[in-house]
């Protein structure tokens, strides 16, 4: 079978990518006609990226399970971040960990019920060997990203809604026919209760990259300062294709996003546009060199299952 080789692979990578971050179960034939490739050639390369670690899961949204209180979190380490990284990986409610560039090299995002616990999980990480400062950003609003549905209906789960979740936090491309046999339901009606939670905004269903940055990908960190009216910052995160990530917050950002693709060049691009809107008085950047740890989905899971 042909394949793509060089750049117009890396294209078609990356147009895939958000595909299926755009609608993790969508068919082979729509992927193929919304990136223009053949389904052969579509089909072989998604066995690619699933190979350098893309996965198609579901999350549910971070309310359905009591996650209100939202946070990113950027640590200042004396000596080895490695150490540090995996132990603040360990944390229940950590669900992004990151050794990254700049003066405070690890990056975490956390997920908790109140206020009681996210000190309680500050103050964890503040007794961690060479921790010297911690400094921390609340999303006030998610603007973007893998979890996030554009609403949300007052849905009550059953045990089936539950199992099928469990289902595809593994693999959200299982086929109905497959979730049917796991749950003991019939295909059309595991099909009819899966669009019911995703049209209900429970549940999304999108790609991840696993393991953080690759040979196809580069990953950015932004912490952005907002001086006046910041609806043309919020604007321009929601339009860019190449922000993956982006939140309004308080504390130390006043938005904080994720600026992803396959070279430097272009994401270099995206930075330098932010800095030219008015309204941007200061942007701080870090690059993700290794994500440790990436568990949207099955932390979720492990509340859920509670």
């Amino acid at each position: 079978m042909a394949t793509e080789p060089g750049r117009d692979g890396s294209r078609i990578d990356a147009a895939l990518a958000r595909a299926l971050q755009a609608d993790g179960r969508a068919s082979i034939s729509e992927l193929a006609a919304t990136v223009g490739a053949s389904r052969d050639l579509v089909s072989q390369r998604l066995q690619r990226l699933h190979r350098d670690g893309l996965r198609v899961v579901a999350a549910l949204d971070p309310g359905v399970v009591g996650h209100h209180v939202l946070v990113h979190t950027m640590l200042a380490v004396d000596g080895p971040v490695r150490p540090v990284a995996q132990l603040v990986a360990e944390l229940p409610d950590a669900v992004f960990v990151s050794m990254t560039s700049g003066a405070l090299p690890l990056v975490v995002e956390s997920r908790h019920g109140s206020v009681t616990e996210l000190h309680e999980a500050l103050d964890v990480m503040r007794s961690l060997p060479s921790v010297r400062r911690v400094r921390v950003s609340t999303y006030a609003e998610v603007l973007k990203g893998f979890f996030v549905s554009k609403r949300r209906d007052e849905v009550v789960l059953d045990a089936l809604d539950r199992a099928l979740i469990a289902h595809l936090q593994q693999d959200g491309r299982a086929s109905y026919r497959a979730l049917a046999d796991a749950v003991h339901l019939s295909p059309s009606s595991a099909r009819a209760r899966v669009h019911r939670l995703i049209d209900a905004g429970v549940l999304r269903i999108s790609a991840i990259q696993a393991g953080g940055p690759s040979p196809n990908r580069l990953a950015i960190g932004l912490g952005i300062t907002a001086v006046g009216d910041t609806a043309p910052i919020r604007d321009y995160l929601l339009e860019s294709a190449a922000i993956d990530f982006a939140a309004r917050s308080h504390g130390v950002f006043d938005f904080i996003a994720t600026v992803a693709g396959p070279a430097s060049g272009p994401l270099l691009d995206v930075i330098e546009e932010l800095r030219s809107i008015e309204q941007v008085s200061a942007l701080e950047s870090w690059t993700h060199y290794d994500v440790i740890k990436e568990d949207y989905a099955r932390t979720l899971g492990r509340i859920l299952a509670r």
